[in-house]
């Protein structure tokens, strides 16, 4: 069903609604942890919604694809072939030392990340464990450009807490002074936040020191910088030249967290990979080889050179896995991270998220665009809808291209479940308003028109306001034969009595048979058929109604005589008379703004009214046009016809057919059908001039007619009976030559 214009009430409403969804929405984006009590938790910097938000940036990765990386990197792997070859952890740190030593002797390699904490509880038992960190701090010492890892541990899931906490904040753990002394080489982070591997804190400030992550330190010895090159601002952190120039940007959220760009999967082609007992086994022959093993060697070393090398557990054994960005649905090793990291700041290509004002913003619109639909017109409301959902759907178009293009991430689930919250919140405001209007519309025709039609009405989206149109309907009118001595000769109670009963049959016939009742006038009814809920074979309906209406007028006729001294005689002689047309008529809520009437107007609803009051003149009692006769035979024989004349009736020059519906064809007896049979052949010779044959013809068929006064005192006179007459008055006073058998009549 068609809803109506908005009312300011409903925009209200829905307004206060659409903005409290969306505020929801933008909470529950920002929300991202909570500590109340014992309980806390963890969100992301999405707020609630970052598990849905991480699955819509996966998607835009996937669209995007892999990234050529920005400088040459490879993995030296603690794979199974590694562990079955050396043993299980921990190892003697000399054999971290002799693959630095390796890498950067014989591979010319940049830089070594090594992806391992060397705390004393990582020392190998059984002894050996000191004179292998001697061995490692002197490689560290001996190539500079290595970076240990350090953790905080952040159980917990709350990396805030490392700037905001001076302390007790646990410190990272490294080797003892005493052992290695000044010559560790640099410290870098390798926590993320908790399991989560898109967020790492890339930076822990303490009160002694300012720690930085693994890659950041990696990308410092890239670019020949120091710690001191790092400035940390509010929103991103900042690697600048000596002379000023910006080298590298990492935006912050919530002050402290970074994601990187994923660049690629694991075992991506464009990445070196090899085991770590391989680099060992090539390192010593490159030293103590053959010929042919050391141009092997070398070879094996060749893909390392310039490159920057991270050293981190593989096999599944280290349980250092996590599910990542384009690397499938399997945990793969969380060395990669770091690789990542490293390659979004030396590409410089860290996304980009809109601050939270422009979020909130996002989200706001599209609620409101997704919602708009009910705030229009109906005849708007299809191609507001349509332009809505388009700009949903251009807006998550716009979401997977930004990024791919400039590696911005528009936030995704908020603003589309804004858009669809809302979008549901419209309908369920715009459904109850409907129901309003289903009801209004069954308690303004439900007293006019069948139930089932009121349902079809409803349905039909039909709008109950000011203001007609055009249509073909078939128009009725009925009035009760003499009904001014009823007023005069019954009481007030009487009367109204007698006038429920009589109306209330009639109508029940008509609403049953599909008519809308326009309004009673005293004892007249006034019907439309065909509006304002469209109705087959209206005519055919409307013709068969009226013989309805008259049996059942019968059978209350023999009721009320039934009924002893409770009614005068003249009640059980109660006659009506009904005058149909079909046509185009205007149709609609007439009136005033404040009180108006679904009604009927123009030249065929008078023409139908005149077809009521003109009966009389020839003594039937149902008289129709030409056109209803016409538009009921073409679907049905349900009813019997008999033309009566051409006539002009008062207020129009132009002439009309008319006929009476004699019967219905189910009850037409042969006495009738043979007065009818007669009556036509007269009306030939009428028609022709022939007046003596006419006249003969009219003569034996008023014998016949079923309403002949001898019958039926109640009426005076019959079709054959008028026309009669008028072929005796012609005989005797011929018409002229222009004679076109048209009758004016001279009153309603």
């Amino acid at each position: 069903m068609k809803s109506t214009s908005p009312s300011p009430f409903r925009r209200m409403f829905l307004a206060t609604g659409v903005l409290l969804v969306s505020s929801m929405w933008c909470l529950l984006s920002q929300v991202s942890f909570f500590h109340i009590g014992p309980w806390k938790a963890f969100f992301g910097p999405d707020g609630v919604l970052s598990l849905l938000e991480e699955k819509t940036i996966d998607a835009r990765l996937l669209w995007r694809g892999p990234l050529p990386s920005p400088l040459p990197l490879a993995y030296v792997n603690v794979d199974t072939a590694s562990i079955q070859r050396i043993g299980n952890f921990p190892w003697d740190r000399a054999i971290f030392a002799r693959t630095v030593d390796a890498l950067f002797r014989y591979g010319g390699v940049k830089a070594v990340g090594l992806d391992f904490v060397f705390s004393k509880a990582g020392l190998p038992s059984g002894g050996g464990g000191e004179e292998g960190s001697k061995a490692l701090g002197k490689a560290i010492h001996t190539h500079k450009n290595v970076v240990l890892a350090a953790t905080f541990g952040t159980a917990g899931g709350f990396p805030f807490e490392f700037e905001k906490s001076p302390a007790p904040v646990p410190l990272p753990e490294t080797p003892a002074p005493p052992v290695v002394g000044p010559t560790w080489g640099r410290v870098g982070l390798i926590d993320t936040v908790g399991e989560d591997v898109r967020w790492a804190p890339f930076f822990a400030r303490l009160p002694h020191h300012t720690y930085l992550p693994m890659s950041l330190q990696l990308g410092l010895i890239w670019w020949g910088l120091d710690a001191s090159s790092v400035k940390i601002e509010p929103e991103a952190l900042l690697v600048v030249e000596p002379d000023g120039r910006g080298r590298g940007r990492v935006p912050l959220r919530m002050g402290q967290l970074a994601e990187p760009n994923w660049f690629g999967g694991w075992m991506d082609a464009q990445d070196h990979h090899a085991s770590l007992v391989e680099v060992l086994a090539f390192a010593q022959a490159a030293e103590t080889g053959t010929e042919d093993q050391k141009r092997l060697a070398e070879e094996f070393f060749k893909p390392f050179r310039g490159s920057i090398v991270l050293i981190g557990p593989v096999d599944p054994l280290l349980k250092d896995l996590s599910v990542m960005p384009l690397s499938g649905p399997h945990p793969v090793p969380r060395v990669s991270v770091h690789a990542n990291f490293l390659k979004s700041l030396v590409g410089g290509r860290f996304p980009e998220r809109p601050p939270v004002w422009t979020n909130i913003c996002l989200i706001l619109a599209l609620g409101i665009l997704a919602s708009l639909f009910a705030f229009v017109p109906p005849r708007w409301t299809t191609p507001v809808s349509l332009a809505a959902g388009g700009g949903v759907l251009a807006y998550v178009a716009l979401a997977f291209w930004i990024f791919s293009a400039r590696d911005v991430l528009l936030p995704l689930v908020a603003p589309t479940g804004s858009a669809v919250s809302c979008a549901f919140l419209a309908a369920l405001v715009q459904v109850a308003s409907e129901q309003r209007q289903r009801q209004r519309i069954q308690r303004m025709f439900g007293a006019y028109l069948s139930p089932a039609l009121v349902e079809r009405l409803v349905e039909s989206g039909a709008d109950p306001q000011l203001g007609g149109f055009d249509a073909e309907i078939t128009a009725f009118f009925s009035d009760v034969q003499g009904f001014s001595s009823f007023s005069e000769l019954l009481t007030p109670q009487q009367l109204v009595a007698l006038m429920n009963e009589y109306l209330s049959a009639m109508t029940d016939i008509l609403m049953e048979e599909g008519c809308y009742v326009d309004k009673y006038i005293g004892d007249a009814i006034v019907g439309i058929f065909n509006a304002p809920v469209p109705l087959s074979n209206h005519a055919l309906r409307a013709c068969r109604a009226t013989q309805l209406l008259h049996k059942r007028l019968a059978t209350l006729r023999r009721k009320w005589a039934s009924e002893g001294d409770k009614w005068p005689p003249f009640v059980s002689r109660m006659q009506m008379r009904i005058g149909l047309n079909t046509g185009f008529a205007t149709v609609g809520n007439m009136g005033s703004a404040r009180r108006f009437n679904y009604t009927m107007m123009g030249d065929s609803v008078n023409l139908a009214a005149r077809c009521e009051s003109g009966a009389k003149s020839y003594g039937v009692y149902t008289m129709v046009t030409g056109e209803t006769r016409a538009a009921a035979e073409a679907v049905g024989g349900d009813c019997v016809f008999r033309f009566l004349d051409r006539i002009v009736v008062k207020g129009r020059t132009e002439p009309c057919e008319v006929h009476e519906i004699v019967c219905l064809r189910s009850d037409l007896d042969p006495e009738t059908e043979k007065c009818i049979a007669l009556y036509h052949e007269g009306l030939a010779h009428y028609q022709s001039g022939r007046w003596a044959e006419a006249g003969a013809l009219f003569e034996r068929s008023a014998a016949l007619e079923p309403n002949r006064p001898e019958l039926n005192p109640e009426s005076p006179s019959t079709p054959s009976l008028v026309l009669r007459e008028r072929t005796l008055h012609l005989a005797s006073h011929p018409p002229g030559a222009d004679w076109n058998g048209v009758f004016t009549m001279t009153s309603k």
